[in-house]
């Protein structure tokens, strides 16, 4: 059967919310203040920490499917695996050359339903849906144009622009699922997860739109996933970045280096803004797919009795 979905039930399992809401309200009062200015230079080091810091938690899955592969899963197993997940990967970043607003436009689709599995513990489907929509949507709510300028930076096609049109009007009914989600996490015991709702929501609102997804994606949803991995492969300290971790992060890096020589002509802040999130996309498409494929392997008993 199909893996789970990734179900965080401790409060624990993400970073504290008083520290999130600290650094939530010291980042919105620098920006708002305007004693900080996003910069190409910064806003090219923030979208490298997203790679630096996002790789870790999806490297696990090889791990997680020779687990539920049990002894039958091979070596050769694991090598038609890592070929599956090469060819997930080649064929997203075709899309993003042959058709790059088409591959965002699925980019984005794609990360509602993987940012849905960090808020599972709110108990409906619909709603962490709603809760993911509001988080890949809240930055067109005050800052429209620059997220547009930001999609056309990615795409090179200046209608893209209007994926940020259609992401201001999704924003609101988003933010109100959102908010009874978080009522939804609160009464559910997850009082730590529920703060992180609106902590994220505000600073995504807010903040400018690498700013505030690096918030959320470094501080909440990189360390819900590697946590939750790690923990239901029973690996604890230094133990959770050895075996596979570590070396496929680096592999990861070394496609966005790939990803950034293939992307010619690009001033070097802009390249690193672009190759950074399509690697990002590059990689999320076999990490959300692959495990579902390998699910199906797992069924011909199943099938062949049906």
């Amino acid at each position: 059967m199909p893996m789970p979905m990734p179900m965080p039930t401790a409060n624990r399992s993400v970073l504290p919310a008083s520290v999130l809401t600290l650094v939530t309200l010291v980042a919105i009062v620098a920006f708002q203040g305007r004693f900080l200015m996003v910069t190409p230079a910064m806003t090219a080091v923030i979208s490298g920490a997203l790679l630096v810091f996002g790789l870790p938690h999806g490297a696990f899955d090889i791990a997680l499917l020779r687990r539920a592969g049990g002894p039958a899963f091979s070596a050769g197993a694991t090598i038609a695996l890592v070929a599956l997940y090469l060819l997930g990967a080649t064929v997203t970043y075709l899309l993003w050359r042959a058709a790059p607003g088409v591959a965002l436009a699925a980019f984005l689709a794609i990360a509602v339903l993987h940012f849905a599995e960090d808020w599972c513990a709110c108990g409906s489907r619909f709603t962490a849906l709603g809760i993911a929509a509001a988080i890949v949507s809240a930055p067109a709510l005050l800052h429209r144009e620059i997220l547009g300028g930001l999609f056309v930076l990615l795409t090179g096609d200046a209608r893209s622009a209007t994926l940020a049109d259609l992401q201001s009007r999704v924003a609101p009914p988003a933010i109100v699922v959102a908010m009874a989600g978080a009522l939804l996490l609160y009464r559910a015991r997850q009082q730590t997860m529920a703060a992180v709702v609106g902590c994220t929501i505000a600073a995504l609102v807010f903040l400018p739109p690498v700013v505030g997804f690096a918030l959320f994606f470094c501080l909440v949803h990189s360390p819900v996933q590697f946590r939750h991995h790690a923990e239901s492969l029973g690996l604890h300290g230094f133990r959770q970045w050895g075996g596979e971790v570590i070396p496929l992060s680096i592999g990861g890096l070394g496609i966005a280096t790939v990803v950034f020589a293939s992307n010619s002509g690009m001033p070097v802040t802009t390249n690193l803004f672009a190759a950074s999130f399509m690697t990002l996309a590059v990689l999320t498409v076999p990490h959300m797919l692959v495990p579902m494929i390998a699910g199906r392997w797992r069924q011909p008993p199943l099938l062949a009795s049906a």
